[in-house]
């Protein structure tokens, strides 16, 4: 019997420690694997990031830095929270000309220093209304011509904001569907690209549907691209432009207190194209009601699930600012920026890109995402860093209005592309990554046996 019990302790038999492997694997891979059978849950938010009255606005330089005399709709952060029980994103929308890497992090270190929120993911996106909050730059001369002179005080106004609005959508947390549509919304936009020629502008308006577990509204986060410029810089008044318009517009078509987010697209060398009116409002609003509309649309033929996978990869690199064509150079050392690929469901890629990327390389890299299998790729402009203009080496060359302000040198467009490549290849359905993900997942149902 004490020998027995000897011999089974110090030298068990090979099935049975192939099962306590196969145990101990299966243990581990429960836990690691939790987000793909965990319950869904998702959360929005909503802040004012309106600055006070006699703040400078930010985006034209005409205004030469005077204060805004008031407000005519507010500047909002809106958030949309994604968690899976593996990976946690949120989507926050500002209206805003840009939020720098900077300001990103600061949003980033305040929400992840938060109880729980370790493992969250954070993904700013400005709308680039230039009738938004100044006064941001802290950068010698282009910074004052841009936004106004430097208030400390008013971006820390925009930073708490967008915190604000991401801890709201945390704390309403819940169990949810989610799916992901795709539409059109056609004249709307429009190429100002001085070269190369006659380039047509895509269309393509990207939704992500979040309802409550019963199915009633909770939040819609749209992505179109064009210039939040319907306002010129004749306007003196605080306003979301066109964006605005339409979110307040998608929540009542939408209804049940739906929150609505905004995130630009490649919107680079794209101008709003805003049905013809007198007054700057009113064609904003046309504007913005004529995309809810298209929203509204996705949203009744997008199917919501209560399965949702989410896969993300980012690549972090040094900026190094360079001249423009003009010759112009910032005093800014190198920092750090990212771009990033968020892909749901194998499927539906999103691309996060630092600043104001080309429209050409918008329709590069979707020819190149459905090559690579994916439903549709979209882009997410100006997120988590806003450093000026990505644009083709040609357009550099030829000294576009968009090289002025363009501070990678002559071929960043094309390295921005090549990153972007990387990561949906890294992503890509069926590729290593999502074989590996579903290799580990089918150990799940490998019988264990023990002795």
């Amino acid at each position: 019997m004490s020998t027995s019990r000897t011999r089974t302790y110090f030298a068990p038999g090979r099935s049975f420690m192939a099962g306590l492997r196969n145990l101990a694997l299966l243990l581990g891979l429960l836990i690691a694997q939790a987000g793909v059978q965990a319950e869904i849950r998702a959360g929005a938010g909503a802040s004012d990031i309106t600055p006070p009255a006699g703040t400078p606005s930010a985006g034209y330089g005409a205004r030469q830095g005077r204060g805004m005399t008031g407000t005519h709709d507010p500047l909002l952060a809106t958030a949309l929270i994604l968690d899976n029980g593996d990976k946690m994103i949120v989507f926050v929308g500002v209206d805003h000309l840009g939020y720098d890497s900077l300001m990103v992090n600061e949003v980033i270190a305040a929400v992840s220093a938060d109880p729980g929120m370790e493992r969250l993911e954070v993904y700013l996106g400005s709308s680039h209304t230039h009738a938004g909050g100044g006064a941001y730059m802290d950068i010698p001369i282009i910074g004052e011509s841009l936004a106004g002179k430097y208030d400390p005080s008013a971006r820390q106004v925009y930073i708490d904001g967008a915190i604000r609005a991401i801890r709201e959508a945390v704390a309403n947390l819940q169990p949810a569907k989610v799916g992901i549509g795709y539409g059109a919304a056609p004249g709307l936009n429009a190429y100002r690209g001085d070269w190369p020629p006659n380039v047509s502008t895509l269309p393509d308006l990207a939704v992500i549907k979040a309802t409550r577990a019963d199915g009633s509204p909770l939040a819609v986060m749209f992505n179109y691209a064009a210039h939040a410029t319907v306002l010129s810089a004749g306007n003196m008044e605080f306003s979301a432009d066109f964006v605005g318009y339409a979110r307040r517009h998608a929540t009542v078509l939408i209804g049940g207190g739906v929150q609505a987010v905004y995130f630009n697209g490649a919107q680079g060398d794209v101008s709003p194209r805003a049905p013809g009116a007198e007054d700057r409002f009113e064609r904003a609003r046309l504007m913005g009601e004529a995309l809810a509309e298209e929203v509204k649309r996705i949203w009744d033929d997008t199917q919501a699930s209560d399965s949702l996978q989410i896969d993300t990869m980012k690549e972090s690199y040094l900026l190094e600012v360079k001249a423009t064509s003009q010759g112009m150079m910032l005093p800014i050392e190198p920092r750090p920026t990212e771009i990033g690929a968020i892909v749901f469901n194998a499927t539906h890629a999103f691309v996060t890109i630092p600043g104001e990327l080309s429209c050409i390389y918008d329709a590069d890299i979707k020819r190149f995402g459905g090559w690579l299998g994916f439903e549709h790729v979209s882009i997410l402009g100006l997120t988590n860093d806003a450093h000026g203009y990505i644009i083709t080496p040609e357009s550099w060359r030829h000294q576009t209005y968009e090289s002025t302000v363009s501070f990678g040198g002559e071929l960043y467009g094309d390295t921005v592309r090549a990153k972007v490549y990387a990561l949906l290849h890294g992503l890509e359905p069926g590729g290593a990554y999502h074989e590996q993900r579903a290799q580990r997942s089918s150990i799940l149902s490998v019988p264990v046996e023990l002795d």
